[in-house]
């Protein structure tokens, strides 16, 4: 018997198509295709009746049984229409890369020796002076590096040890475990138990950085796991997973943990099959791992909720991980906790109109909140580090702690420029500055990757007067280094720190004090704990104050806030702010401590610019190799949408006009009814009602955390 099938096309943007099968088939399934004269992975999205048409038969059923099930059928289609995007493209993300193919890798472990038998055993024995060392060493830090070991004491003394069941060898990927279960203070008890008691409702755990967060939804994931299901927990950035990883392998020893990132290579593809084969209890990994269909999920964690990271706005579907993260709870009828010391604004909006559950923690169960101070750089013309951020470097580093300094760019000096006629040199590709880094001795597009050689002379007057302004995070290591010359200096941005390896070396040298001051971009903001950091420097605060978007504000105060959070988690904390603008309303409150008193007054200003939460916005950008085919496509798509449900702003070049040698036109759109509005977009901006193809000519963003 003949039946027909919706079928989604994989990486292919047009709605799904009919096809016949003599087999049964059930939804969710992937399948081979034939389009025109080639064969493409398709995905059986539904039953269709018998059309009036030709229709062309199924070549190939990949999936035995459906690994897509009908909850993730149903979130991909709802996902689908929320952000405007063919059905294919989202269960495309349900799917490791189909790229990533290979042998299993090879996994680079360390042996560490541990205690095996109990303290009571080992004290009425009879050891060895050499064997009692090594003992003591272990009752101290529970593991040692087994090559450590060897360096002090003899192998025959570990062997003996051996043989007794006394100690035993273990190898880890990365760091040992150490992190063991904690005691919940009253207030994490309280929050723990309020979100057990209401799993239907979404949850926002927001508290001071160093407040327990992650200790209470560890207890959650904990009794979670218990019931027989599944935990999910996202972090923004790859850079958080070593850490986050190490203490949650240390935390459930019992269970098996996975992670699930971009940067994993072929063994993505091995994380996956485990997750969806139900091996794996506990999933760690940044906005990608949303999709991955694991069974019986119990459990949706979405730390550091306020990143920017969990958007993706570099190419399609332009979804947010955090919204796909609460409808997924929802259709699952698992848990959903968000977790941030600076929440979105619209997250604490809704926790404050009831519409999230809001959970509160205002201090640190170990260590205090750092002090914070302000210095005013107005009339410090060309100081990079004033003498009060100097001078607590040095007491710092006398003390035995360590240093944090935030930079916003990378770089040595962001801009080169001709004094005489004023030239700044710009990418050709990118209406951007170059920035200029020493130790390439190049310049450098920080968007599309474009370098040349340092400059001998300009271009337009051919004067040799040409200078380096404005300051990176390698003229930051160069200025540090300088002062502080026997000072051990380590600089973590995206030049220096390019693979997850390099990354997990530099926290395990800051962890073990191997480093003194740690220079770094927004890498360094968030999630990183180290007991040792008795100071952080933020040298520039001004930077994202004066990006054109109606989130500098914001960005700014999470990134500061973050960055504070990083001191006086084991000893005093200091925080030096430097800024041309010391009355900034962001500013202030992070100095006063007062967070409540900066969302008021941002969400004040919101309401009257009709801007996030009280409007939803739809970012629309028309690209193009030539400026004014840009433009003319803009107008056209602005007169065919001009009677929607909606407020439209523009067109206008967008800020940055030129990117990657394509110009670029934007329309924002400020709207009451988010789904009606893209439904009447979507219904409009065909390639029947403009004349061209608007998958790629057009990027329409649904809700875009950046008017960029």
């Amino acid at each position: 018997m003949i039946s027909y099938f919706f079928v989604a096309l994989s990486k292919y943007p047009i709605p799904p198509l009919i096809y016949s099968s003599s087999v049964p088939l059930k939804k969710g399934s992937r399948v081979i295709v034939p389009v025109r004269n080639a064969k493409r992975t398709g995905y059986v999205v539904g039953k269709a009746s018998a059309p009036t048409f030709k229709t062309r038969e199924i070549m190939e059923i990949i999936d035995k049984e459906p690994i897509i099930s009908e909850k993730m059928l149903l979130l991909a289609r709802e996902m689908a229409e929320k952000y405007a995007s063919p059905i294919g493209e989202i269960l495309d993300l349900f799917f490791p890369p189909s790229r990533l193919k290979g042998l299993k890798p090879k996994v680079k472990t360390n042996k560490y020796i541990t205690l095996k038998a109990s303290i009571s055993n080992i004290l009425s024995s009879h050891l060895g002076s050499r064997e009692s060392e090594l003992i003591e060493q272990l009752l101290e830090s529970n593991t040692i590096e087994y090559s450590t070991a060897l360096k002090k004491i003899p192998r025959s003394t570990i062997q003996s040890l051996l043989r007794k069941n006394f100690i035993e060898i273990v190898e880890f990927e990365g760091e040992p475990p150490s992190e063991k279960k904690v005691s919940l203070n009253e207030i994490q008890k309280k929050i723990v138990q309020e979100i057990l008691l209401t799993p239907q409702k979404p949850h926002l755990i927001y508290g001071v950085t160093g407040s327990g967060k992650t200790e209470v939804y560890f207890e959650i994931a904990d009794q979670v796991l218990k019931t027989g299901k599944k935990v999910l927990i996202l972090v923004p950035e790859i850079s958080l997973t070593p850490q986050l990883l190490i203490r949650t392998r240390a935390r459930f020893p019992q269970y098996n943990v996975g992670i699930y990132h971009s940067s994993l290579g072929t063994s993505r593809k091995i994380e996956w099959n485990n997750a969806i084969k139900g091996k794996t209890d506990i999933l760690l990994g940044t906005r990608s791992a949303i999709w991955v269909p694991i069974k019986d999920l119990g459990l949706i964690v979405v730390d550091e909720e306020q990143d920017e990271s969990y958007k993706q706005y570099a190419m399609r579907p332009y979804y947010n991980a955090v919204d796909v993260a609460q409808r997924r709870a929802e259709i699952e009828e698992a848990i959903f906790v968000l977790s941030s010391a600076t929440p979105r604004v619209e997250t604490y909006h809704l926790a404050h109109t009831e519409k999230i559950t809001l959970h509160e923690i205002h201090f640190r169960p170990f260590g205090k909140m750092p002090e914070i101070s302000v210095v005013d750089m107005r009339h410090r013309k060309g100081e990079i580090l004033s003498d009060e951020l100097v001078r607590e470097m040095d007491k710092t580093a006398r003390d035995g702690n360590q240093t944090f300094l935030f930079v916003p760019k990378k770089g040595f000096s962001t801009r080169v420029q001709c004094l005489d006629c004023g030239y700044i040199f710009t990418c050709p590709n990118c209406d951007v500055a170059l920035t200029y880094h020493k130790n390439l001795r190049m310049l450098k597009c920080h968007y599309c990757g474009h370098t040349e050689p340092f400059p001998d002379k300009c271009p337009i007057c051919g004067s040799k007067n040409v200078v380096r302004g404005g300051v990176g995070t390698e003229k930051v290591e160069y200025e540090v280094s300088k002062i502080f010359p026997g000072l051990r200096v380590k600089r973590i941005d995206r030049e220096e720190i390019n693979n997850v390896e390099s990354l997990e070396t530099v926290l395990k040298e800051i962890s073990q004090m191997k480093v003194d001051i740690v220079v770094g971009t927004k890498m360094i903001t968030k999630g990183l704990d180290f007991p040792r950091v008795a100071l952080v420097g933020v040298v520039d605060a001004d930077h994202t104050l004066a990006m054109p978007d109606f989130r500098a504000t914001e960005r700014t105060f999470q990134l500061i806030s973050q960055m504070s959070g990083r001191a006086g988690r084991g000893v005093l904390g200091h925080v030096i702010i430097q800024t041309r603008e010391p009355l900034n309303s962001a500013l202030r409150s992070i100095v006063s401590g007062n967070a409540d008193d900066f969302y008021r007054t941002e969400i004040e200003r919101r309401k009257k610019l009709d801007y996030p939460p009280f409007k939803e916005l739809i970012l629309i950008t028309s690209l193009g190799k030539a400026p004014d085919m840009a433009k003319k496509r803009i107008d056209t798509v602005k007169k065919k949408i001009e009677d929607g449900p909606f407020e439209i702003l523009g067109p206008v070049e967008s800020p940055i006009f030129k990117l990657m040698s394509v110009y670029r036109y934007q329309l924002l759109l400020k709207c009451d009814d988010l789904p009606k509005s893209v439904d009447f977009l979507v219904k409009r901006l065909t390639q029947n009602t403009l004349g061209f193809d608007p998958t790629s000519t057009l990027k329409i963003d649904v809700q875009p955390y950046s008017t960029f």
